[in-house]
């Protein structure tokens, strides 16, 4: 199974499906058709935008806080970070899920900077759309002058708010989300919940 195919299983299990007996009727794949298409624009409009805050000519930090700000209102960071603490949650505090979700979008923002640095201002090519469950990953394609197109994956979720949202981006083959799950729960074992949090709040500040 390549890494492709892998990830996608992988997500498969947190993704939520539709009822059974809607798949396959008219009325549903029309509404898929709708949804795929609303994904496209979505994921399109995202990379605008964060193109235009990482190109601008304000100073660096300055971009990084509009990045920033863009990620922030295109991605589904609860859902993102629920995920990627995982079954710890469980067992932290109150006090403790506060200072998480208090230091993981600076966090999380911060690290796809650095994912999007690679891809800003390049040609953009929509390969691919398909449903997964409710969700919808969009292929998109970045075109370099020298080098190997890098492939990037949208995973874009309709919100019971109506809003959609991106709930993970595969750069390369390579999701965040997982990773970032593996490694987080391997650090609580070792270090500790209080020194995970603790290391997010220094990574998303510097």
């Amino acid at each position: 199974m390549n890494r492709f195919a892998a990830v996608f299983a992988a997500l498969a299990l947190v993704a939520p499906m539709a009822p059974a007996a809607a798949q396959g009727s008219p009325a549903a794949e029309t509404a898929k058709s709708a949804d795929i298409e609303a994904a496209v624009a979505f994921a399109k409009k995202l990379t605008a935008d964060a193109t235009t805050a990482l190109t601008s000519s304000r100073p660096k930090a300055g971009q990084l806080a509009d990045f920033q700000k863009v990620l922030g209102e295109g991605l589904a960071l609860d859902v993102i970070g629920k995920f990627m603490i995982g079954e710890t949650r469980k067992s932290m505090s109150e006090a403790q899920i506060a200072r998480y979700d208090a230091a993981f979008p600076p966090y999380l923002t911060k690290l796809y900077a650095d994912q999007f640095a690679e891809i800003v201002g390049r040609p953009l090519e929509v390969v691919d759309a398909k449903a997964l469950g409710r969700d919808v990953i969009v292929r998109t394609r970045f075109n370099r002058k020298e080098g190997a197109p890098i492939n990037v994956d949208w995973r874009v979720r309709a919100l019971k708010s109506g809003e959609r949202k991106a709930v993970d981006i595969i750069v390369s083959g390579v999701s965040i989300m997982l990773v970032k799950r593996e490694e987080f729960s391997a650090f609580v074992a070792q270090s500790g919940v209080d020194a995970l949090i603790a290391r997010i709040e220094k990574e998303g500040k510097a």
